[in-house]
């Protein structure tokens, strides 16, 4: 009996062997094809952290929204290309989410790069795979993730006939953005966007929201807005469809036209100053800003406000770099509306000494502290892109800010940001400095705090 029971046992065992062998067997053709899910924690995989659900589970459709026409752009048709392009991939893509490894793939990729992204050029030699994977599904389309490479570009929106550099044609690479990358929860499985803003026409509440996907544990596909707020708390990963740029870094161009010479105050604005009430510090201040014309609002033309922002470091004279505000060294201002001056004091700097050269934008400058800056139109979902590169003290840094298009700047043309550097000199010669574009007012003032 000892023996037959031996026996059984064995059988029984090889017969689990052999079925586990059977089933490994199709499992591993059909990953081939198909990715599969990875099973230790369904359950935790399929969590969804710190979404609002009463505001952002609300479908679409009850808000009156029709993703064919968010895409489209009357007012710019490159611009409703690349929207289209990005609606073609992030359907290509958003079923692999799914895909633990996938997820792992473009986490690293966008870790890996200057500004967040995960290029998806990338894959055809990191993961082939997933790479033959989106180009079938694009493929139905008569895309693929090569082609649509090719054709995302964008032509600025009314450049100046006086600078060429503002009217050449952007190129663009077809990436995933993670807006959160430094709070996500590798765990869990991201939400996926085509990166499309909603209509915010009927419900001012829902601007700059975003449509966006994601799946419960049972395969069901949800559709959700997303604001920046919910950005802000979700450990989900952000797989934001996007249009990025391969670097940061901005060529440099002097162009004395741009450099706007020091002017005093008016008699009116000099009348306007109580000197008897400044304490002893001084610092430095922006107070008027506005955008001149609605070509230069750079937002959905379905309306909205844009979000007038400035980027700035400053550069000790021992080379160490600070940013100035936080968010990687951004502010936003105020959300404005074009056509008017706006008023609304906001730091710019402190009185760091010894001041640069306000004359030396030919020369590198060493040994002093320098403030470079710029302002553009910010974009809470959109990657970073350069705002200039500049150099001082043995270090060189790179302006950015997070837009859709490189064009999408105010003050200066990013490749001449260098040589506009904060003139301290100027602004506690005339108490004010104006620094105006063809596209915006932005004047900064003496304080004494």
């Amino acid at each position: 009996m000892k023996n037959l029971k031996f026996n059984v046992r064995n059988k029984l065992i090889l017969a689990v062997m052999l079925m586990f062998g059977i089933t490994t067997f199709i499992s591993c053709k059909k990953e081939s094809v198909v990715p599969q899910m990875n099973n230790g924690n369904i359950e935790g995989q399929y969590r969804i952290v710190n979404i609002n659900y009463e505001l952002h589970r609300i479908p679409l459709l009850e808000f009156k929204q029709d993703i064919n026409l968010l895409l489209t752009n009357p007012k710019d048709k490159d611009d409703e290309k690349i929207n289209n392009y990005l609606y073609e991939l992030s359907l290509a893509t958003r079923d692999l989410i799914k895909d633990p490894n996938f997820n792992n793939i473009i986490i690293n990729l966008a870790r890996k790069s200057e500004n967040q992204t995960a290029n998806l050029l990338q894959l055809k030699y990191i993961s082939p795979k997933y790479f033959d994977l989106i180009n079938r599904k694009l493929a139905k389309k008569g895309l693929s993730i090569q082609s649509i490479a090719e054709d995302l570009t964008h032509k600025p929106v009314a450049p100046n006939p006086k600078y060429p550099e503002t009217a050449k044609i952007e190129k663009y690479v077809p990436a995933i953005f993670i807006p959160n990358l430094d709070k996500i929860n590798t765990s869990l499985q991201p939400i996926i966007s085509p990166n499309i803003e909603v209509d915010c026409r009927r419900d001012e509440s829902i601007e700059d929201n975003i449509v966006c996907w994601y799946y419960t544990k049972e395969g069901k596909l949800k559709e959700i807005m997303l604001s920046e707020e919910t950005s802000l708390t979700t450990s989900n990963p952000l797989f934001l469809l996007d249009n990025a740029v391969t670097t940061l870094k901005t060529e440099q161009k002097d162009s004395p036209l741009m450099l706007q010479k020091p002017k005093p105050l008016s008699n009116e604005e000099l009348s306007n100053l109580n000197t008897s009430t400044y304490r002893n510090t001084r610092s430095y201040s922006s107070y008027e800003y506005g955008i001149k014309s609605s070509a230069y609002k750079y937002e959905s033309w379905f309306g909205g406000k844009s979000e007038f922002a400035v980027n700035a470091y400053r550069i000790e004279p021992n080379g160490t770099v600070h940013w100035i505000y936080n968010a990687n060294g951004t502010k936003v201002i105020n959300s404005i509306t074009s056509g008017s001056i706006k008023y609304n004091w906001s730091h710019h700097a402190s009185d760091w000494q010894p001041y640069a050269d306000p004359w030396a934008y030919e020369r590198i400058q060493y040994g002093v502290n320098i403030v470079f800056w710029n302002t553009f139109e910010r974009d809470w979902n959109r990657s970073p892109k350069g705002l200039g590169s500049c150099t001082a003290n043995g270090k060189t840094i790179h302006l950015s800010g997070r837009r859709k298009y490189d064009s999408e700047w105010y003050t200066w043309i990013p490749e001449t940001t260098h040589i506009h550097y904060t003139r301290f000199q100027w602004i506690n010669q005339n108490w004010a400095h104006w620094n105006n574009s063809w596209k915006a007012w932005f004047r900064l003032w003496k304080v004494y705090i």
